[in-house]
């Protein structure tokens, strides 16, 4: 029972590994990344040399085009509609003249020969065509604001600490301006006691004997 339990776990684990190498592992096919408005040409990469039966080209799961040999090129509404050809010279290559995400998406080549089929697989991505006139545009527009608006900044920035130190001074200035008049009105108040009694009386007191007798 035991080792039947080491049994699983080891095919378990053997599995797991398998599902993370096969979920990580790059997808099969070629990349292709073209921007909008550019040409793109597939092609249609079959390794066997047998007699040709049929080759179809489709785009998502729908078909594009269909050749048999001593045939006419059957090409489908999806196709016409995407302006999607087939090129002469190159053989069995898909040719898009201008391409628009429209065309974004995952292309199959299927051959069939005696021999079995085989598949070529494309993934094509539109990326947006970057337009030197807006590119100048924005670099001008960027040149002209961030200058601007630094200077704001810097304004805004000197007439804060203007002010803050012109509130300071002013602080400063009053209260250098109440101090003397507190001790003007001080020096009056006496003035105003020694006409009145001639002198400034002391505080009485009391005294206490050695002994702890009379007080005087």
């Amino acid at each position: 029972m035991e080792d039947f339990s080491k049994y699983l776990g080891i095919n378990w684990t053997f599995f797991l590994i398998c599902c993370m190498f096969w979920i990580f592992s790059p997808a099969e096919g070629n990349n292709i990344s073209r921007e909008v408005g550019s040409p793109a040409i597939l092609h249609c990469n079959i390794s066997s040399n047998s007699t040709l039966n049929q080759l179809t080209w489709k785009m998502n799961r729908v078909l594009l085009f269909s050749f048999r040999p001593k045939e006419s090129l059957h090409k489908s509404d999806e196709a016409k509609r995407l302006n999607i050809n087939m090129s002469e010279s190159h053989p069995y290559a898909l040719v898009i003249e201008r391409v628009q995400k429209s065309h974004e998406g995952n292309y199959t080549c299927e051959i069939s020969t005696v021999m079995g089929v085989e598949e070529c697989k494309w993934e094509l991505k539109i990326t947006e065509e970057v337009v030197p006139g807006n590119l100048n545009t924005l670099m001008v527009v960027a040149a002209v604001v961030v200058p601007c608006v630094c200077c704001l900044i810097f304004i805004l920035a000197l007439i804060i600490l203007y002010r803050c130190h012109k509130q300071r001074a002013e602080n400063c200035s009053r209260t250098s301006e109440m101090q003397p008049e507190e001790v003007i009105y001080e020096n009056c108040l006496e003035n105003d006691v020694i006409q009145q009694h001639g002198y400034i009386q002391p505080l009485p007191f009391k005294t206490r004997s050695r002994q702890g007798g009379a007080q005087y």
